[in-house]
């Protein structure tokens, strides 16, 4: 959830200056291995994160979590989580054992089923991997063998027998919309898959390990490997893993975790498996790293958005704080009375992903109903200023809010603005807005006290065109809405009765 009153700032500091504003906390004590982190698609605040023999959920975007279901059957370590994004009580789980085997449940964690046993995974390993495009395919690495799932797990087929791998590889990246795949692997190297698995080449050698890849949704063809021994590092690829180069920022340090954002691939967290500082991140697609200090033993980085970043380290799992991860900065916000109108006006520092405000109106500070809604900039960083006209100041006292939300979906209130009520002195009859106008208007009035009110629209030779309201109104400010699709263009005449009160005035429709 966000917090108004703080700016996401984009400025260039150094790397030593600006990493001090990012704090990596422990959310949940556990002892992580592999993969295992991940988050609902159309949901990021339920986040999951597999422990020892345990799933454990979070549904405040990995502020707290409480264990899911019972315990995995037969599982000493959680290698990795995924979670059928159309059906979040399904979950398949890679599981560390006397065995290797894939578990799976239909009933979030209530039972769980072995869909298949007598497994070898890479024991630092991700060994299971969902299809971007084809959300119910899972890639699985057994040994050297690549096998597929075509219903979320829950049988397994053989493709390939040869990867070219010397041992069980340690990660399975799929690049969106192709049959592309990737698998790094400990003592040899990357080796790709044009064919969906079926056949395999060797792209990059190493003598090391390369624990993880990532690829960008946002970019086709560029991904990213990490280095573990074997000279260490980072690589990356912009042709669809055909050829990798080195990074120079990362030197020799023994890379572990990497993770591209699917949303925006300018965002890139990287975190290494012992070295200090333990984790990077990138707002540039890598052109320039910020270093984060992290406890050792690094394995999965996540991240979700620009405020929603996770690892899974030797301890448990992280989530980066940071004062700058709030989207909207709301500098003001106030209510201006003019001539029985109210304005609210509200200025903005920066925005990040705003959709847009809804505006909230309450009697009593408690109950609020939305009465508009004014688009935002989505992502800037330049001041930017809004209003909202309400015509017709209500004789109580009224609340006003902002409701500001996210293109996902998520929001945050602001604090409410009070405008003080007045009883109109006297009966008034107001010039309609707006004039001229074509084919709608409004025509306000005031009452000083209860009143039964009639307005009625003539032409200039007397003929009745029109009777908008006949009813009893309260003491207050008021408006009718007249709509002049059916008639010509012209002047026309709208008169008030209420009371002993009557009024006249002229308006102009052109259209």
């Amino acid at each position: 959830m966000k917090v108004f009153f703080t700016a996401l700032f984009s400025v260039l500091l150094t790397t030593a200056t600006f990493s001090q504003f990012y704090t990596w906390e422990l959310k949940q004590s556990g002892s992580s291995l592999g993969g295992p982190i991940d988050v609902e698609l159309f949901n990021a605040n339920n986040v999951y994160y597999g422990s020892d023999n345990k799933v454990y959920k979070s549904t405040d975007r990995g502020e707290t979590f409480t264990q899911m279901g019972i315990n995995v059957p037969q599982a000493t370590e959680i290698k990795c989580v995924i979670v059928d994004d159309s059906n979040p009580s399904t979950i398949v789980v890679g599981i560390e054992g006397t065995t290797d085997k894939v578990v799976k449940t239909t009933n979030s964690g209530s039972s769980w089923t072995i869909t298949a046993d007598g497994l070898s995974f890479s024991f630092f390993g991700i060994p299971i991997t969902q299809d971007p495009t084809h959300p119910d395919t899972l890639y699985m690495m057994n040994g050297t063998n690549f096998s597929r799932s075509t219903d979320f797990g829950s049988t397994w087929t053989t493709i390939s027998t040869s990867v070219g791998s010397n041992s069980a590889p340690c990660d399975i990246e799929v690049f969106p919309d192709t049959s592309i795949i990737l698998v790094g692997d400990n003592g040899t190297g990357i080796f790709r898959s044009t064919d969906y698995g079926v056949t395999w080449a060797q792209t990059y050698s190493t003598s090391g390990e390369i624990p993880t890849i990532s690829v960008d949704f946002q970019n086709p063809g560029i991904a990213w490997a990490t280095k573990w021994s074997g000279g260490g590092g980072m690589l990356k690829s912009t042709n669809f893993g055909q050829t990798w180069t080195l990074v120079p920022y990362f030197g020799s340090i023994n890379m572990w975790g990497i993770h591209i954002q699917e949303s925006d691939g300018n965002i890139i967290l990287a975190n290494s498996y012992s070295t200090s500082p333990g984790s990077w991140r990138s707002t540039d697609a890598g052109a320039t790293w910020i270093p984060i200090n992290i406890p050792a033993s690094g394995y999965q980085v996540v991240s979700i958005d620009t405020m929603t970043q996770f690892a899974a380290q030797g301890g448990g799992f992280y989530k980066l704080d940071s004062p700058y991860f709030i989207p909207v900065e709301l500098t003001s916000f106030s209510a201006s009375i003019i001539d029985g109108n109210t304005t609210l006006n509200w200025t903005t520092a920066t925005e990040l992903n705003n959709l847009g405000f809804e505006i909230e109106k309450s009697l009593n500070n408690e109950k609020f109903e939305k009465i508009g809604f004014v688009p935002g900039y989505g992502t800037t960083s330049e001041n930017k200023s809004y209003n909202f006209f309400i015509s017709n100041l209500p004789s109580q006292k009224t609340y006003y809010r902002l409701k500001q939300v996210d293109f996902d979906g998520t929001f945050e209130y602001s604090s409410s603005v009070e405008v003080n009520g007045v009883t109109p002195a006297e009966f008034g009859l107001k010039q309609n807005y707006p004039n001229p106008f074509n084919p709608a208007t409004k025509i306000g009035f005031t009452l000083p006290m209860e009143s039964n009110v009639k307005i009625t629209v003539y032409n200039l030779i007397g003929q009745k065109v029109g009777e908008l309201v006949n009813s009893k109104f309260s003491a207050g400010n008021h408006s009718v809405d007249f709509n002049a699709s059916n008639l010509s263009s012209g002047i026309y005449l709208y008169k008030i009765e209420a009371g002993n009160f009557t009024s006249v005035k002229k308006m102009q429709l052109m259209k």
